[in-house]
């Protein structure tokens, strides 16, 4: 047997990983730890179940599915909702899955973390299954329940320490004195390299700039754009067509442009720095099964270790940095209209 707690990823960041596994070496010589699935693995509708019903089971993925026998014929017009039921049958596709990796039984936990899937505490076994009581399953789920509870603990604790910057702003200094003085607990806040805040047809620079070209370029970009949103991007380049720069960029891959007025005029923008890194990956995610009737519907049948190298682009923004930098245009807003009244008063 062998198991793995694989984490699942927001929607936009096509993929989750195995962080931790353990894995009974006389059943299986896989290793999965460190290798990445693509989100198509786990389609919508099975993210969906897997929110409802906590706790999957199958004994043995070679045993006839069990018919559902109505007693009339007015019954089987309306379909029996099976969504929370432990004996509900696993989809075909699924059970492709796990035959092309070699496994007979599974059984998945589901670690639920705000509301979404975060993600699966997965039990293989690669011979006959084992018969799993309802007291067990039961006591299964409560685990889950409280490692996911304790998940959004961490997470919270993380977000609050992280924002803390925010609630110490001093509305006594001036926006860009506040921003010099904080440049530090800012940039670790985003995660950026460096930055800009523009006020006023201003530009102060956050951190130690590493491409001055580059930079500049971007600062006209964003302002021809004028951004009323926040916009973050790991993919300059993909994500705004638009921009032409002479060369391609060879140093900054991502920016998070935080907006202070409703013109887009004034803002905050972070960047990061372009990185080539390489994503390691079960099975190839771009080649599947040939099917001549509906290959979309064929699970991939290799798992083999399969390195993707990917350049050009930056760590991409999480929901959490994208969520605090909503914050900033008021506290920087607090700050101006203080400064305005003291102004007016005097």
């Amino acid at each position: 047997m062998c198991g793995f707690i694989i984490q699942s990823t927001r929607a936009n960041i096509p993929k989750g990983s195995v962080v931790s596994e353990m894995v009974n070496t006389k059943a299986s010589t896989d290793i999965y730890r460190g290798l990445h699935y693509p989100a198509s693995d786990i389609p919508k509708q099975a993210r969906d179940m897997y929110l409802s019903n906590k706790i999957r089971v199958l004994y043995d993925r070679e045993q006839d599915t069990s018919r559902l026998v109505c007693r009339t014929y007015d019954d089987a017009k309306t379909p029996l909702n099976l969504e929370h039921s432990y004996l509900r049958a696993m989809s075909p596709i699924h059970i492709r899955y796990l035959a092309n990796m070699g496994v007979h039984a599974s059984m998945s936990i589901s670690l639920v973390v705000n509301q979404n899937l975060w993600g699966l505490v997965s039990c293989h076994n690669y011979g006959v299954g084992m018969r799993i009581s309802l007291p067990l399953r039961e006591l299964c789920r409560g685990l889950g329940d409280i490692a996911s509870t304790n998940i959004e603990k961490l997470l919270f604790s993380s977000r609050i320490r992280v924002r803390r910057p925010l609630s110490n702003a001093a509305p006594k200094t001036s926006p860009f004195a506040y921003i010099t003085s904080s440049s530090g607990d800012l940039l670790n806040m985003f995660g950026a390299d460096f930055g800009f805040l523009v006020i006023r047809d201003e530009a102060r620079t956050i951190g130690k700039l590493a491409e001055y070209n580059e930079c500049i370029a971007l600062l006209y970009y964003i302002r021809k754009r004028s951004f009323t949103n926040v916009f973050s991007s790991h993919a300059i380049e993909k994500d705004c067509p638009d921009f032409h720069y002479p060369r391609k960029l060879s140093i900054l891959a991502g920016m998070l442009v935080v907006p202070l007025t409703l013109t887009g005029s004034e803002f905050l923008v972070f960047f990061r720095r372009a990185r080539t890194k390489e994503i390691h990956w079960a099975g190839n995610p771009y080649q599947k099964m040939a099917s001549s009737t509906a290959s979309y519907l064929e699970p991939r049948s290799s798992f083999k270790r399969w390195t993707e190298s990917v350049s050009g682009t930056s760590r991409p923004w999480t929901e959490d940095e994208g969520n605090s930098s909503s914050l900033l245009p008021s506290a920087i807003r607090q700050i101006a209209n203080y400064l305005e009244l003291n102004r007016r008063q005097s």
